[in-house]
């Protein structure tokens, strides 16, 4: 994360900090101390198990993710995980905060805004288009410190856990399958997400959101569908699989969803949504997530009625 002049660093390690705090990346050695601080967070106690470990490794091998350790002297402070992903629709990369915890002794000192202006630091060296951050109702003091730093609250983030589905039946004529990496299943989707809101795919960035696409659809972790309706792509919705740092658990996160307006009233945005479900059990997803703007009355009752709960916010820093 240090370019150029190592003595004249840019980017995150350039941000200021607090006195007697240090921040650097974390390295793999630093696993103990950084699950140590997460299940604190979370409320919970030690653990044996492997699984936290590989997501440890998952996300500190990743290079689309920055990885920081707040130490206040010898003793860790803080943490942040930050992944670099790419929407479909979009040319550039957004920035997500998975993960920021500070020591509940150490916080009021500016840690947590450390980290997070380190973080916010790499993301404009990658000159992208946003970054975003989900909270729970529950956590007042993140909704300041991110409101402090210029985030925006746009809307719901919805969470269903455990994930369970519906056994949506489909109507007459329609049909629900993965995507493929074809041109015909690329053109649909990106017109249904210019419908959505996303982007239109002007000609001279095609090319890029056709390598962005490519690498969704070959990405493992991924598990998007199209809905058709008598043969007509109607409905997408988006799927991905993320691993959580503080229990090592894969949670699914739904990052579009849309029907066309001619072909709502058909059921087509439950079947998708219970499709999903169905894909991210069998990937062993323990929770599913998705942020709706605060304007979208209609989708809300469909995620509820799904079983899904209204549990905060998701806000933004736009570029």
């Amino acid at each position: 994360m240090t370019l150029g002049n190592p003595d004249r660093p840019v980017g995150g390690l350039a941000v200021p900090r607090p006195e007697g705090i240090e921040i650097r990346p974390l390295a793999r050695h630093d696993a103990m101390a950084a699950l140590a601080l997460a299940r604190e967070h979370h409320h919970l106690g030690p653990s044996d198990d492997e699984a936290p470990r590989s997501a440890f490794d998952t996300i500190v091998g990743d290079a689309d993710a920055v990885a920081l350790l707040a130490l206040a002297g010898t003793e860790p402070a803080g943490v942040l995980t930050f992944r670099f992903r790419r929407r479909l629709n979009h040319a550039t990369f957004e920035g997500w905060v998975s993960d920021l915890f500070v020591r509940e002794p150490l916080r009021g000192r500016g840690v947590g805004r450390a980290l997070l202006d380190s973080a916010i630091a790499e993301w404009r060296l990658r000159g992208g288009h946003q970054v975003e951050v989900e909270l729970r109702r529950e956590q007042v003091a993140a909704f300041r410190l991110f409101e402090a730093a210029g985030f925006a609250d746009l809307g719901t983030f919805y969470e269903i856990a455990p994930v369970r589905t519906r056994g949506i039946a489909l109507q007459h004529g329609v049909e629900i399958r993965p995507i493929a990496d074809d041109e015909d299943d690329f053109t649909e989707v990106t017109r249904l997400l210019a419908e959505l809101g996303r982007p239109a795919p002007a000609d001279e960035r095609l090319p890029a959101l056709r390598r962005t696409y490519a690498e969704h659809v070959g990405n493992p972790r991924t598990g998007s569908m199209l809905a058709f309706l008598d043969g007509r792509a109607v409905g997408f919705i988006s799927l991905e699989l993320r691993p959580r740092l503080h229990d090592g658990a894969t949670e699914a996160w739904i990052p579009d969803l849309i029907v066309s307006e001619a072909a709502r009233g058909r059921d087509i945005g439950a079947a998708l949504l219970d499709a999903a479900f169905a894909t991210a059990l069998l990937r062993d997803a323990t929770a599913a997530k998705l942020e709706s703007g605060a304007q979208r009355a209609v989708a809300h009752r469909l995620y509820e009625a799904a079983g899904m709960v209204d549990v905060g916010s998701f806000l933004t820093l736009q570029r």
